[in-house]
């Protein structure tokens, strides 16, 4: 492999190190480079055989997300999530096809990436829920994939997400009789909510691992793939799985410095919450702690 990445730069490489925990489903490999010059770089490459995962199905038929092309936008990807005043989002200095694989040359950002939310400073907390209000703050009246899929119109959002639940409960859920069950009240519930009020860019399956840290904050957005325009409230629920009571209420205020938290969330979360859980979002969980857990924001506290 030293030998294909080496091909990718004028200068030699000194050292090559792998990034991140292997683990099954991952969509990247992900390498540091260090160069005879001493600047460095971070390449990432698509894994080319990767089983449709929960994950990667119900993106795609609900945001229009293909997880074989997706790579392939990358750099537009990052040049628009750059322009939110939030995170700071790494550059694509170049990308490159060798040995049939594509290979995206990165800059490499200061800092360690995230393992965790838990265990840090009021002001870690209050800090990144600025930085996520500004993320949510570029809003349209559209959902789908950020570069190079279909925009619908947010009066289909929960008609699709009804579809979807359908179709993810048949394909991964079929033998188990509790999920159809509680689909199918999620699904009535979903035919009477009304349209979100607005997409957002948001992360989905929003995890510490798409982070990097640096002086006690969170500095940058360095799993950009699946961000996509949908309503912020994904992201919110997204989040009540990660932080504690008092986590959430710094994280809370500081996003609302910058914006009111989603005004449908408490509508939504229910159906949210289940869509998530069919999508796989944070593992496996079972179904009634899942549904049942704590509440850690709230539009009214």
């Amino acid at each position: 492999m030293k030998k294909t990445l080496q091909a990718l730069f004028d200068q030699p490489i000194v050292s090559v190190k792998t990034l991140g925990e292997p683990y099954d489903g991952r969509a990247n490999d992900v390498w540091l480079i260090s160069l005879q010059d001493q600047t460095e770089y971070v390449v990432k490459s698509p894994k080319t055989a990767r089983e449709e995962s929960e994950f990667v199905y119900g993106i795609n038929m609900i945001y229009g997300v293909d997880a074989r092309t997706v790579q392939e936008y990358l750099d537009e990807i990052n040049e628009k999530l750059a322009h939110t005043n939030s995170f700071h989002i790494p550059k694509v200095v170049r990308k490159v096809k060798k040995a049939g694989k594509h290979f995206y040359v990165m800059e490499k950002v200061e800092g360690i990436p995230l393992t965790s939310f838990e265990g840090r400073s009021a002001q870690f907390y209050r800090d990144y829920g600025r930085k996520l209000a500004h993320f949510h703050s570029y809003q349209t009246n559209f959902f789908g994939a950020v570069y190079g899929g279909e925009k619908r119109h947010l009066r289909e959002f929960h008609a699709l997400l009804k579809k979807a639940v359908s179709k993810l409960i048949s394909h991964y859920y079929a033998d188990q009789p509790e999920y159809q069950d509680y689909a199918e009240k999620v699904q009535q519930k979903l035919e009477k909510l009304s349209p979100p009020d607005a997409a957002s860019l948001i992360l989905i399956d929003l995890d510490p691992s798409q982070y990097i840290e640096d002086d006690d904050q969170v500095t940058s957005l360095v799993d950009t793939e699946y961000v996509v325009f949908g309503p912020a409230a994904f992201d919110l629920i997204a989040l009540e799985y990660l932080l504690t009571k008092e986590a959430a209420q710094a994280v809370q205020l500081g996003y609302e410095e910058i914006c009111p938290l989603p005004r449908q969330l408490h509508e939504v979360r229910e159906c949210y919450r289940f869509v998530s859980l069919l999508l796989d979002i944070h593992g496996s969980w079972d179904m009634k702690k899942w549904m049942n857990h704590p509440i850690r924001f709230s539009p009214h506290c």
